[in-house]
């Protein structure tokens, strides 16, 4: 029960910190760290509110996962009926998936949402059903899209938080971050040669050095509606206003809020040993576990400690590759904010053969410790892991 008291304390401080700083006159606002997806602001943030242009993030995202980059995309016989912002496709003409992202993205391009749409899916309404189901799959709960513009209708809404979402895993495709940081690009084009040159409706792009990111949006209903992305001291915030008198203002208090406020701190390095965790039937008796990538943690400045905890099974089976995951690093820092990231094994150990497998003996110890100095400011790890009882899986906890 005072472990319950005490995680609902740090939840409640998280969530009391979130909403303090910034002065945000925008309807819905969120900040997160792109990396864990912290939340670091949040007005609003699960609101349900029309996004306008910014619906365009998913329709990319879409068109990067399911589509090659030189696949050639046909308007439809129908193309210029779609009206608003637009590319000027006509009927048959073809461009590339590449430059399609450039036309969703820089000039936010209607036909060109409709064109990827029908490419894709077949039908506007059979690409909106995918983009719902992509939404559920990055954990959104207050998304649905109609189309894949975000031309008005009352049925296509979403909220901040979702946004963020979105967006957080579009950035994880370097294509896509390639293409919102762009301020300019040039179209190869079958039919309207005359209509080449896309230049970014993202202005902030311009004003603000660390900016890479990400999409604009308008209309009457929605309102002034941004999602932005920025990276300095090597961490990157994303950031979502809706319906905002001021979006460039509020897009920018949200980021100075969050870098004065929030700092990201090493955690360990890639590689390095965290656990040896027991291998059944192998040629050696125990695998080393590491992290397949760097980590950091995005904290409070001036925040405590961060509080880990090893996850691994009671003993993995030979054969074992190096870079497959065994196990899990669970962090949980001073607000309350809890994520996982994978432990995987950084040496091959092949399987035993004959006789010898049910002979081997395992001469390590089944776990060892976060040794010497860490990564993360030279802290050492000041405890000794512990067995904690569970679910049958072998849990060890750190602090450091």
């Amino acid at each position: 029960m005072a472990n319950f008291a005490r995680l609902a304390g740090l939840i409640l401080l998280s969530l009391t910190s979130a909403l303090a700083g910034a002065d945000v006159q925008a309807a819905s606002a969120i900040a997160i760290d792109a990396d864990s997806g912290k939340v670091l602001f949040a007005k609003n943030a699960d609101v349900k509110r029309f996004p306008a242009s910014t619906t365009k993030i998913m329709t990319a995202l879409l068109l990067i996962e399911r589509r090659n980059p030189d696949e050639a995309i046909v308007a439809p016989a129908d193309i210029e009926d779609t009206k608003e912002s637009s590319l000027h496709l006509k009927a048959g003409e073809s461009i590339t998936a590449h430059d399609m992202l450039y036309a969703l993205l820089l000039r936010s391009a209607n036909d060109a949402s409709v064109a990827v749409a029908r490419h894709i899916a077949g039908s506007v309404d059979a690409f909106a059903q995918m983009m719902n189901e992509r939404a559920l799959e990055i954990g959104c709960t207050n998304t649905h899209f109609s189309n894949p513009n975000g031309l008005n209708d009352p049925t296509h809404v979403t909220s901040a938080h979702d946004l963020a979402l979105i967006a957080r895993e579009a950035m994880r495709y370097p294509e896509f971050r390639e293409v919102v940081r762009s301020k300019k690009h040039e179209l190869t084009r079958s039919i309207n040669t005359e209509d080449r040159i896309l230049v970014s409706k993202n202005k902030w792009l311009w004003k603000d050095a660390s900016a890479d990111g990400i999409k604009t949006g308008y209309t009457v209903p929605a309102g002034h509606c941004y999602v932005g992305s920025a990276t300095r001291n090597g961490w990157r915030v994303i950031t979502v206003v809706l319906k905002s008198p001021h979006w460039q203002q509020d897009h920018k208090a949200l980021l100075d809020d969050a870098f004065a406020r929030f700092e990201s701190r090493p955690v360990a390095p890639a590689g390095m040993v965290l656990v040896q965790e027991k291998v059944q039937d192998g040629t050696l008796g125990t695998v080393d576990l590491g992290l397949p990538e760097p980590l950091r943690q995005v904290v409070r400045k001036g925040a405590g400690d961060l509080r880990t905890e090893v996850e691994t099974p009671p003993m993995a089976a030979a054969p074992i590759r190096k870079g497959q995951r065994v196990g899990a690093l669970k962090i949980l820092d001073s607000d309350g904010f809890a994520r996982k990231v994978p432990l995987v094994a950084l040496t091959d150990v092949p399987k035993r053969s004959g006789i010898a497998a049910s002979v081997a003996q395992v001469s390590s110890p089944s776990f060892g410790l976060i040794g010497g100095t860490l990564f993360a400011g030279a802290l050492l790890m000041r405890s000794k892991a512990r067995r904690l009882r569970g679910d049958g899986r072998r849990r060890f906890r750190f602090f450091f």
